[in-house]
């Protein structure tokens, strides 16, 4: 069996489909998002608009593929958090437990480092994500806190587990 080859990238309008489709397999399994029935690619576009050279939305192709992505998305709009992003990442479930998610969490970490220079990054993740959780506390990020019955996806209050991670900072 050869290996696949994975190449991660700069998402384009021609991955919008395919990150939906992803993001709704989530939606699908009730434990990864805040909604509760299906978007579209026009539910979102504001949502893709957002995106640029210091939030970027990555891609991760596996053999020509995508299986996954990763959102940097702005923390806040006021300008004291210029410095913060809030990260986000999705595989495609037929791609799970094949390292995708690390991949791209490192990569996202390298380019923090190296070129987009955040000091702090934020995940919200729901309680019930427990593979997510463990992705982020294995590349580094710390547990930062919880907001109890803070979001009613399908007509159930769920907690949001905070985590985050510092970065020395590079920029005055």
């Amino acid at each position: 069996m050869t290996k696949a080859t994975i190449k991660i990238r700069r998402a384009e309008a021609s991955d919008w489909e395919t990150i939906i489709n992803i993001f709704n397999e989530a939606v699908a399994a009730g434990i990864a998002t805040d909604e509760s029935k299906p978007i579209t690619v026009a539910d979102r576009e504001e949502w893709f608009a957002q995106f640029d050279d210091r939030h970027p939305l990555w891609v991760v192709d596996s053999d020509g593929k995508v299986s996954g992505w990763c959102a940097l998305e702005y923390f806040s709009t006021h300008p004291a958090y210029t410095d913060t992003a809030e990260i986000a990442i999705y595989i495609h479930h037929g791609a799970h437990r094949q390292g995708l998610g690390r991949r791209l969490l490192a990569f996202a970490d390298q380019q923090i480092k190296e070129e987009l220079h955040f000091k702090t990054v934020v995940a919200y993740i729901y309680e019930r994500n427990q593979a997510s959780q463990g992705l982020f506390k294995q590349s580094g990020f710390e547990y930062w806190g919880h907001l109890p019955a803070i979001a009613k996806v399908a007509g159930e209050y769920r907690e949001l587990k905070i985590y985050g991670k510092n970065y020395p900072s590079v920029r005055v």
